[in-house]
């Protein structure tokens, strides 16, 4: 296995964990918060697909979000160039109940191009600087920035489900070690 395999499979099973975690969650699930500073599933959920459309298209690609160029932003009601980074708590608080299945597809289409980016590197496009300005990035950083930041909120968004509808509702894949 090389490194994009390797990188491809991480991303794989992240994506599988995701699906599991959010695929049954009723749309009051998708907006409920915890605490009135906490994050809820739906935008979390939506934050981690923009993230992954803006770091491989935008950072490394230096193309146009697929957000905004397949209109994405507006099938959702959303702003073009918002990822989430900032958010306050007022605004998280305020973010609308979408549509899972389309949300979903967002999802779909934005691995789809990362997966095409993926494959087409070279074991020393990893060492690219893809941005001048932020010369501490490589493309290989990035990748492991997405897997960390997927998996820290794929395991955020099984436990805040978790909390919602007790310890029986994390998927067999959470629920005993293997």
């Amino acid at each position: 296995m090389n490194l994009n395999e390797f990188i491809e499979s991480a991303l794989n099973m992240e994506q599988q964990l995701l699906v599991e975690a959010v695929e049954d969650l009723t749309p009051e699930e998708l907006t409920w918060q915890p605490g009135t500073d906490a994050n809820s599933i739906g935008w979390m959920l939506w934050h981690t697909l923009r993230v992954e459309d803006m770091w491989i298209q935008f950072f490394i690609q230096r193309q146009v979000e697929m957000w905004e160029r397949d209109g994405w932003h507006e099938k959702f009601g959303l702003p073009n160039r918002d990822n989430g980074f900032g958010h306050t708590p007022e605004q998280v608080a305020s973010f609308p109940a979408l549509d899972l299945q389309e949300l979903l597809r967002y999802g779909d289409a934005v691995r789809a191009g990362t997966l095409e980016h993926l494959r087409g590197l070279s074991p020393e496009d990893f060492d690219q600087v893809p941005r001048e300005q932020r010369p501490n990035l490589t493309v290989g950083s990035v990748y492991r920035q997405l897997l960390g930041e997927f998996l820290q909120h794929q395991g955020q968004i099984a436990y805040l489900k978790g909390l919602k509808r007790g310890s029986g509702a994390l998927p067999p894949t959470y629920a005993t070690p293997g």
